[in-house]
């Protein structure tokens, strides 16, 4: 009688072999099903907030474009390069990256590398914004039809990584530092991975933060959480913009 699969032999080789064919293919399926999951799930972060958020020209901003012509440069993206490589451990610790430094060394640079080798080699769900488009999404929030603002809010809580560019460079208001202190304290608590940049050092950071009038108390503790669950990496030195 013809048999429409392979007839297994119960031989010690064959067994280990079947075995091990077993995993694989295990393995290959539960690779596809989260591979299947994630992108959906960047189908409705895409849905809801528009788009990931890095334009079209960080979207060619990758490892192998970053100039590492002097051991700073190449320091700063060696160790971008191995958040990226090895961002399991880093989100199984809820480990971030706090990059601060002066203008034009590159720090959003490597965040959109990081954050293009995750979503095109590794499938993760990110979401890279500046501070002032992630907080004018939710405020548009308000007037999209089937969308609301918890979940635009809910979307930045949950991604399997949020990268909040130039952070400090939004108007501040009340309602602002408000807003990102739940995300960034829910995400803290939750220990999921952030990576910020930005150009201040930490107490002009807390300056630009808080609102005029306003105590310093949520600046300050989302500075505090960011740098407790980060590596940290300062980028301080001539503006790669003028040097090309």
């Amino acid at each position: 009688m013809w048999c429409p699969t392979v007839e297994r032999c119960d031989c010690k080789q064959a067994v280990k072999k079947w075995n091990e064919y077993d995993a694989e293919q295990k393995r290959l399926k539960a690779e596809e099903e989260r591979r299947k999951r994630n992108e959906a799930e960047q189908a409705r972060i895409n849905r809801l907030l528009g788009q990931s958020g890095i334009g079209k020209r960080f979207q060619q901003r990758r490892f192998d474009t970053f100039r590492t012509d002097n051991s700073a440069r190449k320091k700063a993206y060696q160790i971008a390069k191995d958040y990226a490589d090895n961002f399991a451990m880093f989100m199984r610790d809820g480990i971030g990256l706090y990059i601060e430094g002066t203008n034009g060394t590159g720090k959003t640079h490597l965040a959109a590398a990081i954050a293009m080798q995750l979503m095109t080699e590794q499938h993760i769900q990110c979401i890279c914004k500046t501070a002032g488009d992630l907080l004018l999404d939710i405020k548009s929030a308000f007037d999209r039809e089937g969308v609301n603002e918890k979940q635009v809010l809910q979307v930045y809580k949950d991604v399997s990584l949020l990268i909040v560019d130039d952070l400090g460079k939004e108007q501040c208001t009340d309602w602002s530092i408000s807003t990102l202190y739940s995300i960034l304290n829910d995400r803290y608590e939750k220990m999921l991975p952030t990576i910020i940049t930005t150009n201040y050092n930490s107490d002009d950071l807390v300056r630009v933060l808080t609102p005029k009038g306003y105590d310093n108390y949520k600046a300050r503790a989302i500075i505090s959480r960011l740098r407790e669950v980060s590596k940290v990496l300062t980028m301080a030195w001539e503006d790669m913009r003028q040097t090309k």
